[in-house]
């Protein structure tokens, strides 16, 4: 008898272990198909703000952010309204959309997110509505990759979000989890650099 219940025990586990497997894999898919760009035309784009799975959701909203569309309404893609590119750049990247959408990255050109590269991003929980100034706060975290085509730019990025303040308070949010953030680009028109358009002035 306490052999079978010691093998129940055991099958429980290894089935609640293959649960959370299936889960976890099946979110990761979610996470990368949002992002993917793959058969988009030139000039696509999509950022993605993520909330932390469990927390500023409700519990209804759980299973939709594992096995559904996460987050849309912390998106944005070039059917957004107001969507602008300004400075477009293996070492920098300007985005503006309209709600208040700003982004800006910097980098050092090899991949690594400057401390500098920061979002602003309203975001809905609690029965609130806010706007947040977030700042990449860690450069060994994250990554901006590019690769030229021509005279266009595909890439692709991750943020990791730490330093926020509420935009109209001016107060700090603190005690909120960081806010990852994904996003990819495909065949973006390539800015000039000042001093370069100066030299072909000349």
């Amino acid at each position: 008898m306490r052999g079978k219940k010691v093998l129940l025990i055991i099958v429980g586990l290894v089935l609640l272990f293959g649960a959370g497997l299936v889960l976890v894999l099946k979110w990761r898919s979610n996470r990368q198909n949002i992002t993917s760009l793959a058969g988009a035309p030139d000039g696509s784009f999509v950022v993605q703000v993520e909330k932390p799975l469990f927390s500023l959701r409700a519990p209804w909203e759980i299973p939709r952010a594992i096995f559904g569309d996460r987050d849309p309404d912390l998106r944005i893609t070039r059917m957004s309204p107001g969507a602008t590119f300004g400075f477009v750049g293996p070492k920098r990247l300007e985005l503006s959309a309209n709600d208040g959408w700003d982004l800006v990255i910097e980098s050092d050109g090899q991949g690594r997110v400057e401390e500098t590269t920061r979002l602003v991003f309203p975001i809905s929980f609690g029965g609130g509505h806010f706007k947040f100034s977030c700042r990449h706060a860690d450069s060994k975290i994250g990554y901006f990759i590019t690769t030229p085509r021509a005279d266009k730019l595909d890439g692709n990025f991750q943020l990791q979000l730490t330093q926020c303040i509420n935009v109209v308070s001016g107060k700090r949010t603190s005690g909120l989890p960081p806010f990852p953030v994904r996003g990819s680009f495909k065949g973006l028109a390539q800015s000039v650099p000042v001093k370069d358009e100066r030299e072909r002035m000349k």
